[in-house]
């Protein structure tokens, strides 16, 4: 599975990721967003301004690995933010990666208890699991709540200062960005996958018709 390219404002309804690179491109709309799937090679050099790479989600932890933009003229204030910004996402894949492998390591055990006292673990036992596992892992989730919270307001000063540095330098950055995926063919080879997707669609309708072609010939035999 390969990562996925999203702009700043995301609308969090996300599918499960497919197989092959996928390059998303959201609208900054509501409800409407274009996606833009190209069979090309995409990295952290390659993003545009306000764009960041996510990657599949973790087996265990489930957290999507996060991987931001950085402008060639960074500065400090925005290195801050955006560093504040990657501990946060390392800190919840440590958290969920213990607490779902302890979930996991306790229930296993649980069912194997349970088999061989009744034979078969049902969802009404597992369910008794399920109550003992919450109330003995409270007091870790209320101060990993705790943690967030503090952490969210942390983040609100650094995070207005980073945007109001990359509100003054967004039109030089991107014109800058795109002209550098200009010299490198980036978006030739865009165009190149636009051209093999529309052939491919051509081929479908076409192969579409023909089965209606011969479905109406067999209809008329009838007759």
């Amino acid at each position: 599975m390969n990562p996925v390219v999203a702009s700043r404002n995301i609308n969090w309804h996300w599918n499960r990721c497919r197989r092959g690179v996928t390059l998303v491109t959201l609208s900054y709309s509501t409800n409407a967003r274009k996606v833009d799937r190209r069979q090309t090679t995409t990295n952290q050099s390659s993003l545009l301004p306000g764009q960041f790479l996510l990657g599949p989600p973790h087996a265990i932890s489930n957290i999507r690995p996060v991987k931001f933009y950085i402008p060639p003229d960074e500065t400090p204030t925005e290195t801050r933010y955006r560093e504040m910004r990657e501990e946060a996402v390392q800190r919840d894949h440590e958290f969920w990666l213990d607490n779902n492998t302890r979930f996991e390591q306790g229930k296993l055990s649980f069912e194997q208890q349970v088999a061989e006292k009744k034979g078969q673990c049902t969802m009404d036992d597992l369910s008794v699991y399920f109550h003992q596992y919450q109330v003995d892992s409270y007091t870790r989730h209320l101060e990993y709540n705790r943690y967030v919270w503090k952490r969210s307001l942390r983040m609100i000063w650094p995070g207005i200062r980073a945007w109001l540095v990359e509100i003054r330098k967004r039109k030089k950055r991107r014109v800058d960005a795109l002209a550098k995926h200009s010299e490198q063919g980036y978006f030739d080879r865009g165009q190149a996958d636009v051209s093999r997707i529309g052939h491919e669609h051509n081929k479908t309708d076409q192969t579409v018709k023909n089965q209606i072609d011969r479905r109406a010939e067999k209809i008329r035999s009838y007759y």
